[in-house]
């Protein structure tokens, strides 16, 4: 199988691990499945983003791990856009510049004069728990002089280790509502992730499994994919008594262990199928 997971809160909540999961994803991946990590974080760079997965004891390879910034990043490309201003991390304007954008934060110029004699020509939203008024205040007036507004994820919340806190989307929301201009959005719910994920490894659907902890992107998504998923409550959703259409779920696991029963009942299932 193909196993398409999410990262936070999944895997882990912030740099702690969730009990059992990394482990678990090993011993699968010693087994034959392929593991994929599809993120919509959008303010850690590759580095990062290995050490934590490593740290959790579960496999990494660079071509295992896709993310909304590199979509993002990609749509700038496509159109021939490459002064983009980073509303976000550096850590997100450190994974553009290495996708070849010449990327830059709000900080790093002096005032709005020289912000508009660069003349960013697209701008982007990250979870950035640093950000000032100020920042907002950039983005929005490189966005009203016509730059494209593309940003990872409307993600409501962000599962720290101990408390959720708003996500990427309420910066979104924010430079929306300055602004009037609605952000393109390239992350989960949209199937793109998904579809490159198997694409590259060269499976159907049928062989896919999507496994994460929000039903708005990452079932929604599976379900825009048309793959199986298994809801995760380890992360921003406590219960999934209420879900309905795409945020339904095939299955649910409360922990590791309930996971790895699910990974066996569709291991099985497939080789039956085939």
């Amino acid at each position: 199988m193909l196993l398409c997971l999410d990262l936070d809160g999944v895997l882990y909540r912030g740099a702690d691990p969730v009990p059992g999961v990394g482990p678990l994803l090993t011993e699968r991946h010693a087994a034959g499945d392929q593991i994929v990590y599809i993120t919509n974080n959008s303010f850690l760079r590759r580095a990062e983003y290995r050490a934590r997965i490593e740290s959790c004891g579960a496999p990494f390879s660079d071509e295992g791990l896709l993310t909304a910034v590199s979509l993002v990043a990609a749509r700038f490309h496509a159109a021939g856009l490459t002064r983009i201003l980073v509303y976000g991390s550096e850590g997100l304007a450190a994974e553009l510049r290495a996708a070849g954008l010449a990327a830059r934060l709000p900080a790093e110029f002096a005032d709005r004069e020289a912000l508009a004699a660069w003349a960013p020509e697209g701008v982007t939203v990250g979870l950035n728990r640093e950000s000032t008024p100020r920042d907002l205040e950039f983005a929005a007036a490189a966005v009203r002089v016509g730059a494209r507004l593309i940003a990872p994820n409307r993600d409501a919340a962000y599962p720290d280790p101990t408390e959720l806190i708003p996500g990427t989307g309420a910066a979104v929301a924010a430079l929306e509502a300055a602004t009037g201009v609605t952000a393109q959005v390239v992350g989960k719910p949209a199937p793109d992730l998904l579809l490159l994920a198997m694409e590259r490894a060269g499976v159907r659907a049928d062989q896919t499994l999507m496994i994460g902890d929000s039903p708005a992107t990452d079932i929604a998504s599976a379900h825009a994919a048309d793959v199986r998923s298994i809801l995760m409550l380890t992360g921003v959703t406590a219960s999934a008594e209420g879900l309905t259409g795409a945020q339904m779920p095939t299955r649910v696991a409360r922990d590791a262990t309930e996971l790895a029963t699910l990974l066996t009942e569709f291991g099985a299932a497939e080789l039956r199928a085939s």
